[in-house]
């Protein structure tokens, strides 16, 4: 083949195709054809059929055409004549080349107040720190920084500083270098929402309105937390409530736990009571979301499922509905994926949520506590989620699109804050105390207190309300994230429903606020400041104490018995006593013992029964001579008891034990 001159863009249509008519092919046809990548070369053919189709047709049915290759194309009717205009001007040849003379090159805008370079190397600088820094860093959050620079600190309008796109082109080469793979979280569930209840039947929601579908679910989020002492404490688990009509964050809570039925129903309580937030939250919006919803829309999990939930919904007049296909929580899952790239990622210990995103020892960079990232939080809901532009609507945020479609203009909300103690996470019973005191995890909590004029907290005897109750059990609930203020119900009583008797506070706590795990963190920091005082001296005091009296016992002991051994030798009574088996009674007579000691290794072995009877033969005299042996005693002079000792050891075995005082043995026995 002939090979082909290159041919000028701007010739005009017809001489182009006069000169590639030469070699028998079209120039724009060889041109298309070297593109080396095969889908980009398919899309400029059917571009180049496209337009000579339309080139061909007549002026009436020109119209009808353009809409029938926009929408073969996929592309808009305005984008296809475009095209056209573009082909008439600068010929076929300009539609099927793969890339543009100046492509690859920065190119600033002359309505830019800094010069290319400056926005260049802001960018670059932003986001190589924030890499540096272990941030999550993107091109999204790169952006964000360059236009609050801009408009902020240089006072820039939207035109005078580099747009979006121009972000993404200086920070292209260094993405795809670190081949970063971000996840599309799907379109969301739509208008209609296919649900299915606890009968398992199946059913379409038409979203139309405002606080008529909310969604809940939960997330780890990815930042490691210290404690006050620099220690982590890990990362916390986030559940949010998301309005579907708005996609407005209605509330939240946040947990160490995983989460279940209980912060659930928090998050709820949350979500639907009115949100006041002190001057250390730095809010720039008032967070106005709240009412009671219709339905509540989750997934399948169990903690959704659990009966505890299924009360507090029947209990606020809320339908509870299970998410029948996953693509439909996308609203909730590009909040998650938003806290994740625009929160977490910029809040120091972040850790990723990937083993592929994690960056180095991320455990070296924690340095946030509970009550910091709570407080950030807060404020990137308010004042950056709630007031993203709705996507479908103009000139309309996420908060004023709440506003807008609640019907009146007002949300429903409970008849008090009472109804929603249901929701509280956590319920005990505690016995109350005297002068109207509940001790509550080493907390003593009074109703006795009542703020003065200076919004002091003072005693005040007359608002005791528990003084009624003292000695009696009552029933507190509290919710775990402030364990200063504690609600008191009295208990159930003859199928009776428990009555609200009124909010108990910490007497010793000036703050207004206390979390239980801030609580036992300070009690554990007691006991182990007070582990770490030497208490070698009261330790040898106590064991002292114990081996004295151990001591004293063991010679108490001694001297009663030394005692009771001279009462009863010097007793009248003692020579009446008669010595079983005194210790001299074995060498008395050794004659005889000895006799018997060769009659019985001589004699033949017996059986056991047959010597024993021949023992109690032995050691039973006659009738008999019994009868003259008492004649005997009774006439005859006292002989000494040793004789009788031995004549009953010569004809019995020798006793197990020689008992040489009897009431000595008695009292060590018994």
């Amino acid at each position: 083949m002939k090979e082909v001159e290159p041919v000028s863009p701007t010739l005009p249509l017809a001489q182009v195709n006069t000169l590639a008519a030469q070699d028998g092919q079209p120039v724009h046809r060889l041109l298309a054809e070297e593109i080396e990548d095969l889908d980009k070369r398919r899309f400029v053919m059917r571009k180049l059929d496209a337009i000579e189709d339309i080139i061909q047709t007549s002026d009436d049915l020109k119209e009808n055409k353009i809409r029938l290759w926009a929408d073969r194309l996929e592309r808009h009717p305005s984008t296809v004549k475009d095209w056209l205009a573009k082909a008439r001007q600068d010929g076929l040849t300009a539609i099927a080349r793969e890339v543009r003379s100046d492509a690859g090159r920065l190119k600033g805008n002359k309505r830019w107040k800094h010069s290319l370079q400056y926005w260049t190397e802001f960018i670059l600088n932003t986001y190589n720190d924030g890499v540096k820094a272990k941030l999550g860093m993107t091109r999204n959050m790169t952006f964000k920084q360059a236009k609050a620079h801009a408009e902020l600190e240089l006072g820039l309008k939207w035109d005078e500083y580099p747009s979006h796109d121009f972000v993404y082109r200086v920070l292209k080469p260094i993405i795809e270098a670190e081949n970063r793979k971000v996840r599309n979280p799907g379109q969301g569930p739509g208008i209609i929402i296919k649900v299915i209840n606890d009968e398992g039947e199946e059913e379409d929601i038409v979203v139309e309105r405002s606080n008529q579908v909310w969604q809940i679910d939960h997330t780890r989020l990815d930042n490691l937390l210290a404690d006050e002492g620099g220690g982590l404490t890990g990362s916390v688990w986030i559940t949010a409530v998301i309005d579907t009509w708005s996609s407005c964050v209605m509330g939240y809570y946040l947990s160490f736990d995983s989460a279940g039925s209980h912060e659930v129903a928090l998050a709820l309580r949350h979500a639907i009571l009115p949100k006041q937030y002190g001057p250390e939250y730095q809010l720039q919006k008032e967070w106005e979301a709240g009412g009671l919803p219709e339905y509540i829309v989750t997934d399948r999990a169990k903690e959704f499922k659990s009966a505890h939930l299924k009360h507090v919904a029947s209990a606020l007049g809320i339908k509870l509905r299970r998410r029948l296909y996953k693509e439909q929580g996308g609203t909730i899952e590009r909040l998650f994926l938003a806290l994740k790239t625009e929160f977490a990622a910029l809040i120091l210990g972040f850790k990723g949520g990937s083993l592929q995103e994690r960056p180095d020892q991320p455990e070296k960079y924690a340095c946030v506590v509970f009550e910091d990232y709570d407080r950030k939080l807060v404020r990137h809901l308010v004042d950056h989620h709630n007031q993203h532009l709705y996507p479908r609507v103009a000139n309309q945020t996420l908060s004023m699109r709440w506003q807008a479609g609640l019907p009146g203009f007002k949300p429903r909300m409970p008849e008090s804050e009472r109804s929603l103690d249901i929701c509280l996470m956590k319920s005990t019973k505690r016995r109350v105390q005297e002068r109207g005191c509940v001790e509550f995890r080493k907390l003593i909590h009074t109703a006795s207190v009542s703020r003065d004029e200076e919004g002091n907290w003072q005693y005040d005897k007359t608002a005791n309300f528990l003084k009624a109750y003292e000695g009696r059990e009552v029933m507190l609930l509290y919710n775990p994230t402030n364990i200063v203020y504690i609600l008191v119900y009295s208990l159930e009583k003859n199928g009776q429903p428990a009555e609200y008797l009124g909010t108990i506070r910490a007497r010793d706590w000036l703050s207004e606020r206390l979390s239980w795990r801030e609580w036992e963190a300070i009690k554990k920091k007691i006991r182990d400041e007070g582990n770490a005082i030497d208490e070698s001296s009261i330790l040898a005091e106590q064991r002292d104490l114990y081996n004295d009296s151990i001591k004293q016992v063991k010679t108490m002991r001694g001297r009663r018995r030394k005692e009771s051994t001279r009462l009863t030798k010097a007793s009248p009574h003692s020579d009446k006593v008669v010595e079983l088996h005194p210790p001299q009674a074995a060498s008395a007579n050794p004659t005889k013992s000895k006799e018997v000691e060769s009659q019985v290794e001589t004699a033949a072995p017996e059986p056991l029964e047959s010597a024993q009877e021949q023992v109690e033969v032995q050691a039973k005299p006659p009738l008999s001579k019994s009868k003259e042996v008492e004649s005997q005693v009774e006439t005859a002079a006292p002989e000494p008891l040793e004789s009788a000792q031995e004549q009953v050891e010569v004809q019995a075995r020798p006793a197990l034990y020689v008992v040489s005082n009897w009431n000595e043995f008695v009292e060590d026995s018994w």
